[in-house]
């Protein structure tokens, strides 16, 4: 009698919903972030910077039980023996940077654990959408370690210094309400269908003007992590290239007719440059000291 060999399916991947871009964790039970799991997903974020028909990323897993416990333990022996934990970090750190820097608005969400290096991972994207039996931890440091993935970076950034030592010191989970509470996530999705949900919200964003959302994204990020001068003055320089697009025309254009936008169909000249890692250029440098005008 034959047998018939059933491959397993990578454990991750990507489709497309339209303009949206699908990417599912797909490594059960626990969707663990080994080293092929990385590989995979760093390798899908950086391709959708040449994904033009792209406007925006849900990133999700597959079952109920963990968005991602985190890395696989089991690897670390591996990673002792070999020291070669200087390699593993700037890893995850590429992954993190090709998330941040996919060239668009990203979405996660958790439905179950997201520990380690799977929050990690989520504090990467732009919204962090759970149910509300979602669950959140960074426990490294029980281990021994810290979370070596941008953790302590991105973190703080988005909780604040206080609660992020809290989180880290501790490695003590928290729960859905504590994180959209303490800013951790952005908002609580319906259980029955967590991905339905985060990809209706991700619909919505890839509709926006993508010109104003790119510039939008970049100067959130500056704003966390540079002065305001310099915050400022690529917020006006911004500005001036998003109001010379056609989609500022189709905005006012829809106002005036009292209609809906339509910027997915807007035949766009002049986009603005996409900055992703809040790298404005020189042009938009303010050289003079005239404080800019209001608009």
């Amino acid at each position: 009698m034959a047998h018939t060999s059933t491959q397993s399916p990578a454990p991750a991947g990507m489709t497309l919903d339209d303009d949206v871009a699908i990417v599912t964790i797909q490594n059960p039970p626990l969707n663990l972030l080994d080293n092929e799991t990385k590989e995979l997903l760093f390798d899908i974020f950086r391709s959708l910077r040449r994904h033009d028909d792209v406007r925006a990323v849900l990133l999700h897993a597959s079952g109920t039980k963990a968005f991602s416990a985190g890395a696989d333990i089991t690897e670390f022996p591996q990673r002792i023996a070999d020291d070669n934990a200087l390699e593993v970090a700037r890893n995850g750190h590429r992954l993190i940077t090709a998330i941040r820097e996919c060239g668009h608005p990203t979405v996660s969400v958790a439905d179950g654990v997201a520990f380690g290096a799977g929050l990690e991972v989520m504090l990467a994207t732009d919204f962090r959408l759970a149910t509300a039996r979602a669950t959140f931890a960074l426990p490294e440091v029980t281990r021994g370690v810290f979370p070596g993935n941008g953790g302590t970076q991105l973190l703080p950034r988005i909780v604040g210094s206080a609660r992020a030592l809290d989180l880290m010191l501790s490695g003590s989970p928290i729960d859905a309400s504590e994180a959209l509470r303490i800013g951790l996530i952005t908002r609580i999705v319906a259980a029955e269908e967590p991905t339905e949900a985060a990809l209706r919200f991700a619909r919505r964003l890839a509709g926006l003007p993508a010109p104003a959302v790119a510039s939008i994204r970049a100067l959130v990020r500056t704003a966390v992590e540079e002065p305001l001068e310099s915050g400022l003055s690529k917020e006006a320089g911004l500005f001036a290239q998003v109001f010379r697009t056609d989609e500022v025309l189709e905005g006012v254009e829809a106002f005036g007719d009292k209609r809906a936008p339509d910027f997915r169909h807007v035949a766009t000249e002049r986009h603005p440059p996409v900055f992703d890692s809040a790298e404005v250029p020189d042009v938009f440098v303010e050289t003079s000291s005239t404080p800019p005008s209001t608009h």
